[in-house]
């Protein structure tokens, strides 16, 4: 290989290295989000996109001055909430709900969220990929329990 086919190939394996680093902190939560902080938000849901590769939540909050704020909410992929039991069919547009949220870094009203009280009261929790993937190892029966505040 000549010396130009080699120095190609370095920038390229380097372009690459970098770019891999670059997509990995745009979907890690510890990049985006304060994990040692916890935030409640009540309000009506205005959108519900159950995807991948994040689902969100749009919700109106009404503060304490009578404002209305625009809270976009993310969460985690469709595939990894429903095969974590993840009951996410009982969430509906135009209900009340209350978020627990670990909040963004950088951005205001923007969140991700940990669990959810729905208006009757019941709660939806999803413990993330950790305990799910320990209890596969263990053969355990996996159970969410209560995030921390």
């Amino acid at each position: 290989m000549n010396i130009l086919k080699k120095r190609f190939a370095a920038g390229l394996t380097l372009a690459l290295a970098l770019s891999g680093q670059s997509v990995l902190a745009h979907h890690s939560v510890s990049a985006n989000f304060d994990r040692d902080a916890r935030h409640d938000i009540t309000g009506i849901v205005t959108a519900f996109y159950l995807r991948n590769p994040h689902s969100q939540l749009e919700v109106d909050v009404v503060e304490e001055d009578g404002t209305v704020s625009h809270w976009l909410v993310d969460w985690g992929t469709k595939n990894d909430l429903v095969r974590r039991g993840v009951d996410v069919g009982r969430i509906k547009v135009g209900e009340e709900l209350t978020i627990t949220l670990i909040p963004s870094r950088r951005l205001e009203h923007v969140g991700y969220a940990r669990s959810m009280v729905l208006a009757d009261g019941s709660r939806i929790r999803d413990c993330g990929y950790a305990a799910f993937r320990d209890a596969l190892v263990s053969g355990s029966e996996y159970e969410c329990q209560e995030p921390d505040r």
